[in-house]
């Protein structure tokens, strides 16, 4: 019965490590977040400083936390964390962005540290759109840890793993430089963007010596939009689909689905609070290969945005896995803008500048279709602001 069960063990072990090895040579390589649309920047670089310069949102400097734990149940977990800061910057036309992603393979056995820097141009190209053109640089360094690897002649048929193994050690390390860019197209209600990551396609190898470990370039374009579904006194909701294609090497990773916002009226007092709810789905495309369906649910204030979302794996592993959870936390900081108003309906390239008074909502719409009074008061136009 104890050599049954340490057999067990072994086929277990082995069986993480293999997945661990596929994993990292497969699409996946570049680690991914499930919540991409609370985490723009890492998805496209051209998002850098993008947060309310489009019209509807008051713009304000966010900062993103992101952590993902894929497959728990199991010995090769998946865990990554990122952090991400970004604003526009008027004296540049455009926005900057910092970001750090931390990502841990089998518990440690391979983990990998990205710092990286963004730039984003923006400018109008018509009525309504604008266009953003951005470039990151980054610097990656990734770690191999020997100790932790299991390998064939370390294994005792009766008594696992006892041996020591003969296996040369390697250097177990790389660091090197890596270039993304990316472009955005943007209304009020349509957004479609396209990135290019690892344009130089860095060596990863951490095998030490010449071995050489290429990171493809990988392709992604997405496209979204945002669509009213009801506008009342009491509340108002909206659908916000989006498509995404990620493509490297030979496989393209497809990832579908949308959310819906649903905003209550005077929920809270003389504030804002929008609840979200999501499905999503992600798999390969041209193949019979379905990676997960997503769920998604989160909150947002004036000042933050909270997401949870977790992946139900289809795959034969699904029992064995745990899924995958995902946390994702989103402060939105004040501006001098941000501080004295907060209207979601606003038209932001034309901003009235005048103190306001009382806590409820103005009514503004599109250029010359705005309310003259807002809570008794009479509105004056007297400076422009353009982002």
């Amino acid at each position: 019965m104890l050599g049954q069960y340490k057999r067990a063990l072994i086929v277990k072990r082995s069986l993480a490590f293999c997945l661990a090895c596929s994993w990292m040579v497969s699409l996946a390589q570049d680690p991914e977040f499930t919540q991409f649309f609370n985490n723009p920047i890492h998805l496209n670089p051209a998002y850098a400083g993008s947060y309310g310069v489009q019209g509807n949102i008051v713009p304000s400097p966010r900062l993103v936390l992101s952590h993902r734990n894929q497959w728990p149940a199991m010995s090769g977990a998946y865990v990554t964390s990122g952090i991400t800061f970004d604003s526009y910057v008027r004296s540049l036309h455009g926005g900057l962005a910092f970001r750090v992603l931390k990502d841990d393979a089998g518990r440690g056995t391979l983990s990998s540290t990205t710092v990286a820097g963004a730039y984003n141009f923006r400018t109008k190209i018509a009525q309504g759109w604008y266009m953003n053109l951005a470039l990151e640089a980054a610097y990656f360094q990734r770690n191999l840890d020997w100790d932790k690897l299991s390998f064939r002649d370390m294994i005792d048929p009766n008594q696992g793993f006892i041996f020591t193994t003969q296996d040369i050690y390697r250097e177990g390390f790389v660091k090197g430089g890596d270039f993304r860019a990316g472009a955005l197209f943007h209304s009020k209600r349509w957004s479609i963007g396209f990135a290019a990551a690892h344009l130089n396609e860095p060596n990863e190898s951490v095998a030490g010596g010449t071995s050489v470990s290429i990171i493809p370039v990988k392709l992604t374009s997405h496209i979204g939009g945002s669509f009213p579904v009801t506008k009342g006194s009491n509340m108002t909701s909206t659908l916000q689909p989006q498509l995404i294609l990620h493509r490297q090497g030979d496989q393209t990773l497809l990832m579908s689905g949308a959310n819906f916002d649903i905003e209550p009226r005077g929920f809270i007092r003389d504030a804002r609070m929008t609840f979200s709810f999501g499905l999503w789905y992600r798999g390969l495309v041209g193949s019979n290969y379905r990676d997960a369906a997503i769920a998604y649910v989160g909150t947002e204030t004036v000042n933050w945005k909270f997401g949870y979302s977790y992946d139900l794996t289809f795959s034969q592993l699904t029992p064995g896995t745990g899924g995958a959870h995902e946390l994702n936390f989103t402060m939105y900081f004040p501006t001098a803008i941000r501080k004295r108003f907060f209207c979601p309906d606003c038209d932001w390239h034309i901003l009235n500048t005048d103190p306001w008074l009382g806590g409820g909502e103005q009514r503004m719409g599109r250029f010359g279709d705005r309310s003259n009074w807002w809570n008794g008061r009479k509105i004056k136009r007297s400076r422009r602001i353009s982002y």
